[in-house]
């Protein structure tokens, strides 16, 4: 039974932010109720306040046997036609990805390719997390050789380059010679001044 309870967690943590109340409400007590007969004290008082952003990191605190099995539950979040529901996991993907970095590259890879579309997902909260959780993914500094979090890297800035050469380049940074603006943006686009058009 407690295999059962721990297969809708991820569930129902992510519809605690459900557009319509009575689910996000009716989450929020079945997950209370799983927390109790897990015997899961933090995750109980977690979900009685309802402080879901420290939910999401006490399932993975508590339960890292069942990390990867968490993510792969998250997963079809992503496609969600709720975009509150893709925030929550890109969120908890982010999150999980903390603890992934040195265990699983595999895991790692497999993440940054379920995130790239949401970078052009229509949603703007979805393209600006989905962006940040990327670059948390693959760090900006290049490493000796190449690395899988260097080649995600390069495979995504190639994707969002191309989508802001088609777009054009709002909020360019002024008097930037031609030959650096790929290196300025890319700049602009970790501090958050570069912003594609909707």
């Amino acid at each position: 039974m407690k295999k059962k309870i721990r297969r809708v967690l991820v569930p129902l943590f992510f519809h605690m932010n459900d557009q319509s109340e009575s689910v996000a409400k009716a989450s929020g007590e079945a997950l209370l109720t799983c927390a109790d007969l897990l015997k899961r004290k933090e995750l109980k008082q977690l979900a009685r306040t309802k402080q879901t952003r420290r939910i999401g990191e006490a399932l993975l605190v508590q339960d890292r046997r069942r990390m990867e099995e968490y993510l792969h539950h998250s997963l079809p979040y992503l496609k969600d036609a709720q975009a509150t529901l893709r925030v929550e996991a890109i969120r908890f993907i982010g999150l999980a990805a903390r603890h992934l970095r040195d265990r699983n590259e595999e895991e790692l890879q497999d993440m940054c390719r379920a995130l790239q579309p949401l970078v052009n997902d229509a949603e703007p909260s979805v393209r600006s997390l989905a962006t940040q959780t990327l670059l948390i993914l693959a760090p900006l500094q290049p490493t000796s050789g190449w690395s899988l979090r260097r080649l995600c890297w390069i495979q995504w800035v190639k994707g969002k380059w191309q989508t802001l050469e088609k777009s054009g380049l709002p909020g360019e940074l002024p008097g930037t010679p031609t030959s650096q603006k790929p290196m300025a943006a890319q700049h602009a686009l970790t501090q958050g001044v570069l912003v594609p058009k909707p």
